[in-house]
């Protein structure tokens, strides 16, 4: 943006009360002691920016204090830099074009309370009418100073549809302490872990506290969050309130909800500097490529079930922007455990370092650099299931298929229940039992029971499973589910339709172990099935639980819910009525119906009880909602929902 105007002015020492002047505008400079404090005088209606510099007034090293619309009343700041300085230069810049608001990011982060907090979720909802992002630090003085201010701003403007978020983005900082900070300072405001540090670049913040004041913009192209306002809070100058005159973060709300324009729209934030890591040195051969074949290759490949391919360095440049945007929304890759309860051997989530690590490649222009293109010269994963056999389990040693099923145009179908017989010759112990869907267009989900698990029709448990996001593998180490010669097994065939006729014809594989296990492995769930949830309900709160009568060792759980579903969380209660938590999904999502296997299985005592909690959320913001204005009970078609929280575990002694 282009600029003139421009006023050098020196503060040597203590300076006396002095005036620059360059018609029409006036810079002011009064200090008697302690902080310089400075004004502006100009054109009413035009932008300006206040700058210092400590340097050579010809360097580059001039740096903004704030920017605002002249009215006329002066243009008052504070610069407690200057309290520490020998000397320090201002100038004041007219900007020839007014300052523009910056659309806002879209992010995912989890909050110290275990809750996802997700950005763009309250674009469509009218009733917020802005969002303050409130950047700060477990250990810094000065944000400790300000958590009464913060407070009280978000109770006078909570009424008025404005949400506050405070986001630590320090590399000092970690879940723990940041939990343990909130509650020694009375925070109750949600607390986001930038652990990344994503967020706090993609938005430029650099000190605790720092506010972001996001409006909600619109173009004929797309709706966004936009910052109008950023920097300080107010200009006091310590703990107390009483030398405050000017209230910048109520000042923009107060004009925001008013449909006036932000007079302030950017200041310098007075405070703790945030601690970020050292950026890394890059490299697409050895660092970016590598990463992107442990964590994304394995769907994005020709044949398999993402829709475009990481087939060499041109496909993922050409993708960069998309990468970067479902890295920060949490999107891909699709993994949703939060990682500060348990471990699990199946996590392909990107650790904060490599989050990192590829954002800042991306923000770098996505260089190709130089030595050989890996995803180029490595041959792709073969097709994969669910359009093979997986290829870590190879072909199964027996192959059941029921009857070519024929499945309408149109319409709700019902869940088909068809018999298979198994045709091993004797007992056998299975080590795994893959669902193979014919038509994957159609094939919502399918479960196969045996014995009286049927009569539950899936409620009880099952012998196997395929819904969306499955990852076929083999049972946990030393494991293997039994099953008697001549069973029958049942499946549940949950059909959607297309819009034009489709047949389908599911197989199971069944993977013969090669000798018996140490332990049965069974699959069991805590269901609830009464329920109802009302129209429009942002969070309607279930709970259901089992109790396990031995000791039991327990390898896997996996949440189900349909469209609805918001979170789900796994809690042991021990017989001495401690508590664990051992699962926790703060973002559910329905099209990746994740088996979560600990890294480590955990040992329960008999009496042990596995609650399960979870929510729906059947509002307009939830995107994937087919109808908000819908009251909702339990059923078993995706329009109704369920609540069932699947487990495997084995009794052991």
């Amino acid at each position: 943006m282009s600029s003139e105007s421009i006023f050098p002015v020196a503060l040597l020492g203590v300076l006396l009360p002095a005036f620059a002047y360059a018609q029409p505008t006036q810079l002011m400079i009064e200090r008697n002691s302690g902080p310089a404090r400075l004004g502006i005088i100009g054109e009413v209606g035009l932008d300006y920016t206040l700058e210092a510099s400590t340097g050579d007034i010809s360097s580059n090293t001039w740096q903004p204090l704030v920017t605002a619309r002249l009215t006329d009343s002066p243009l008052m700041w504070f610069d407690s830099a200057s309290a520490h300085l020998p000397q320090r230069f201002y100038r004041a810049v007219k900007l020839t074009e007014p300052a523009s608001p910056v659309v806002a990011r879209d992010f995912r982060l989890i909050d110290h309370l275990g809750r996802s907090r997700h950005l763009d979720y309250h674009l469509s909802d009218t009733r917020i009418r802005s969002i303050v992002l409130v950047f700060t630090g477990n250990e810094c003085g000065k944000v400790r100073e300000m958590i009464p201010a913060i407070k009280s701003l978000r109770d006078l403007f909570a009424s008025q549809g404005v949400l506050f978020w405070m986001i630590d983005s320090d590399a000092a900082d970690d879940r723990s302490n940041i939990v343990a900070g909130a509650a020694a300072q009375g925070i109750d405001l949600p607390v986001l872990h930038d652990a990344a540090q994503l967020v706090a670049r993609e938005y430029g913040a650099g000190a605790a506290p720092e506010a972001f004041v996001l409006k909600r913009v619109s173009d004929p192209w797309a709706t966004n969050w936009a910052v109008i306002y950023r920097g300080a809070i107010d200009d006091r100058m310590g703990p107390s309130a009483t030398n405050t005159t000017q209230y910048y973060l109520s000042d923009a709300l107060t004009a925001l909800l008013a449909n006036q324009p932000v007079a302030v729209s950017r200041t310098r934030a007075e405070g703790c500097a945030i601690t970020f890591n050292p950026a890394q040195m890059i490299s697409y051969s050895t660092n970016v490529a590598p990463l992107l074949q442990a964590k994304c290759v394995q769907c994005h490949s020709p044949g398999n079930i993402a829709p475009w391919a990481m087939t060499n360095y041109d496909m993922v440049q050409s993708y960069a922007g998309l990468i970067k945007d479902n890295v920060l929304n949490g999107e891909m890759p699709p993994w949703h455990a939060d990682p500060f309860y348990s471990s699990f051997a199946n996590d392909f989530s990107l650790t904060p370092r490599e989050a990192a690590m590829l954002v800042q490649w991306i923000n770098d222009g996505a260089p190709r650099g130089g030595g050989p293109d890996p995803l180029a010269v490595t041959p792709p994963p073969p097709t994969n299931y669910p359009f093979a056999w997986p290829a870590s389990l190879g072909q199964p040693d027996l192959v059941l298929s029921i009857l070519q099923q024929n499945i309408p145009a149109t319409g709700v179908v019902g869940y088909r229940y068809l018999n298979v017989t198994t045709t091993f010759p004797t007992d056998t112990w299975i080590r795994a039992a893959v669902i193979r869907p014919g038509n994957r267009k159609v094939v919502h989900h399918s479960l196969v029971f045996f014995g009286s698990d049927a009569i539950l029709r899936g409620l009880s448990g099952f012998f196997a499973g395929y819904v969306p996001g499955y990852d076929p593998v083999a049972f946990p180490e030393g494991t293997a589910k039994f099953l008697p010669k001549g069973t029958v097994l049942q499946f549940q065939m949950h059909y959607i339709t297309t819009g034009q006729a489709e047949t389908d014809q599911t197989e199971i594989g069944l993977y013969v172990s090669p000798a018996p296990p140490t332990y049965a492995l069974q699959t069991k769930s805590a269901p609830n099935t009464v329920f109802s949830i009302p129209p429009g309900s942002p969070e309607t709160v279930a709970t259901a639980s089992y109790t396990f009568n031995t000791n039991v060792r327990l390898y896997e759980m996996s949440p189900h819910m349909h469209l609805r579903g918001a979170w789900f969380g796994y809690e042991a209660v021990y017989p001495d009525s401690t508590r664990e938590v051992l699962l926790s999904v703060p973002h559910y999502e329905f099209h990746w119906q994740t088996l979560y296997r600990l890294a480590q299985p955990k040992f329960l005592p008999a009496g042990t009880q596995l609650i399960c909690t979870g929510a729906w959320d059947n509002s307009a913001q939830n995107l994937e909602n087919p109808d908000p204005a819908t009251a909702v009970s339990f059923g078993e078609q995706t329009f109704n929902e369920m609540f069932i929280g699947y487990f495997n575990y084995a009794e052991v002694p």
